[in-house]
């Protein structure tokens, strides 16, 4: 899940600045994206989730979503595009709640019942 879900977001992130650079090239707040979605891909690459679960995996995520908040704040202070400081900020949700979901302990198996009595 972790895996996806940070590919999904590199993916996100690297869609946003090549949009964006090619319709606003003032926009410095985009290469900012660029580096988060190298880091949203190396996350991707290092976490193997599909042989265990471990919550330490959720701080990969939880960082890149911190940063991003942080990186939407710096672009409403220095005036950058709305459009791009409104992505971060969705995409900054998008890795908390990757990372709430990964660090979460409960993993419920509903139990097979057999039609035949």
């Amino acid at each position: 899940m972790i895996r996806k879900g940070s590919f999904l977001i590199g993916a996100g992130l690297a869609l946003t600045w090549w949009i964006g650079l090619s319709l606003d090239s003032s926009a410095k707040i985009l290469w900012f994206d660029a580096v988060a979605a190298v880091l949203a891909f190396g996350i991707g690459g290092i976490v193997d989730d599909s042989v265990e679960r471990r919550q330490s995996y959720a701080v990969g995520p939880a960082v890149l979503g911190v940063g991003l908040a942080a990186l939407w704040i710096m672009g409403m202070a220095f005036h950058q595009p709305m459009w791009a400081n409104w992505l971060n900020f969705l995409f900054a949700a998008a890795s908390l709640g990757l990372a709430v979901t990964a660090g979460s302990k409960r993993h419920v198996e509903a139990p097979l019942r057999s039609s035949y009595r």
